[in-house]
């Protein structure tokens, strides 16, 4: 058995990715599966916590599978057998060539000695980084990227070439991917995909969820440092049956809801932003009739605009300041009296996470949050109750506890 540490030497085929929000290095998206549990406490830093990976055999082939075993450490060394179910599973692992012409979305789970673990099969010899995604109890997202080197059969490295058009039909649905904007580092930008027939005259509008979202866009760039998972942020009429359709109508898929009623939209968007100006691939995941389709779009992203800096601005007095981060909300849980009028203040000092938008279900609040800028939100609580507040896709999660 082949057993390697986040943060070893390379030669061990490892190498530590830093925290992310959903993303390497600021990310933007994954999310949710909320364990309620998890609010209990203030969020723990991601730097507290880190994954191992064995392999078993020890060398692994192309065409020959292999199991795949994360064990994730907290400060001390021990185990955390139990994570957050984020987008339905408790570990997402992304493997990807180095030359990012093979990808693969799969899945780890629970097993015996407090490991996840997971089948895969290599399809071509050489080089692969693999990023693994998974959120510790009472801690923001993280991701730790391994490198392992796989023998067989390595073909010649294919180019990596920006598409002419980001148009592409796959199984007989033609995607095409824009921009609000051309994108740059450092600035953030809303992608949208829109679907259609091989033809581009019918919109597609029968999607199922995959993994509790309409699609996930998984972006990585060129030279495998930067790592994006980024969710939509409209989810048609989305309900959990556990509920009963009659007694919930829910418009955010990061609240656990689980089946999609009605039609899926046409176009479906997505917020994110690039850490460096550079070269990235981007794979669109969706499922329709049952089936994941795997939609891939080369693009390059310019370097930062010049811009004078702005103050943040000041929170008003009194106020409790929440500060969103690619670590999540810190402070993670808010406590609030009863009948006592409250004011929160969330400030987002960078870029590099999905902190664009604050989302509170509960109170039927959605507000934007523009970086080096301060939303803030004013309500007086009527009963106690547990409201949990997220970012727009769900990423970020909080708790209000009114007592």
């Amino acid at each position: 058995m082949n057993r390697i540490g986040a943060g070893q030497p390379a030669r061990t085929g490892v190498a530590r990715a830093a925290p992310c929000a959903v993303r390497v290095s600021s990310l933007t998206a994954v999310v949710l599966g909320v364990v309620m549990a998890a609010f209990a406490r203030p969020a723990v830093s991601a730097q507290y916590f880190h994954a191992e990976l064995s392999t078993d055999p020890a060398v692994l082939s192309a065409g020959v599978p292999v199991e795949l075993s994360f064990t994730v450490r907290d400060s001390l060394g021990g185990p955390v057998r139990f994570l957050q179910f984020v987008h339905e599973r408790p570990l997402h692992l992304i493997a990807v060539s180095r030359d990012l012409a093979e990808f693969a979305h799969i899945h780890p789970e629970l097993a015996l000695g407090d490991s996840y673990r997971v089948s895969h099969v290599f399809n071509r010899g050489g080089d692969y980084r693999l990023f693994a995604g998974y959120t510790p109890p009472g801690s923001g997202p993280i991701v730790d990227s391994f490198d392992v080197t796989v023998a067989g059969k390595a073909p010649d490295p294919a180019r990596l070439a920006p598409d002419a058009r980001l148009v592409h039909t796959v199984a007989g649905v033609r995607v095409t991917l824009a921009f609000d904007h051309s994108p740059r580092a450092d600035d953030d930008v809303l992608l949208s995909a829109t679907l259609s027939d091989s033809t581009g005259t019918t919109p597609i509008t029968d999607l199922q969820l995959y993994l509790g979202a309409l699609a996930h866009f998984i972006i990585v760039s060129e030279d495998l440092k930067d790592f994006i998972h980024a969710h939509p942020l409209e989810t048609g009429e989305v309900v959990d049956p556990s509920l009963g359709l009659e007694r919930i109508h829910v418009h955010d898929v990061a609240l656990l809801a689980k089946v999609l009623k009605g039609p899926s939209p046409a176009t479906i968007r997505a917020a994110t932003s690039f850490p460096r100006a550079g070269r990235y691939k981007l794979w669109m995941q969706f499922q329709r009739a049952g089936d994941i389709i795997t939609v891939p779009f080369v693009f390059d992203v310019a370097a930062a605009p010049k811009v004078v800096a702005v103050p943040a601005a000041k929170p008003p007095s009194g106020a409790i300041q929440i500060i969103v981060s690619a670590a999540g909300y810190s402070p993670a849980r808010i406590d609030l009296q009863k009948g006592v009028p409250a004011v929160l203040a969330f400030s987002r000092p960078q870029a590099g996470n999905c902190g664009g938008t604050v989302v509170i279900p509960g109170l039927n609040i959605r507000q934007d949050l523009p970086v080096g800028g301060t939303a803030v939100v004013r309500f007086t609580p009527r009963e106690t109750a547990e409201i949990p507040f997220t970012c727009g896709m769900g990423m970020m999660q909080g708790l209000i506890v009114v007592k």
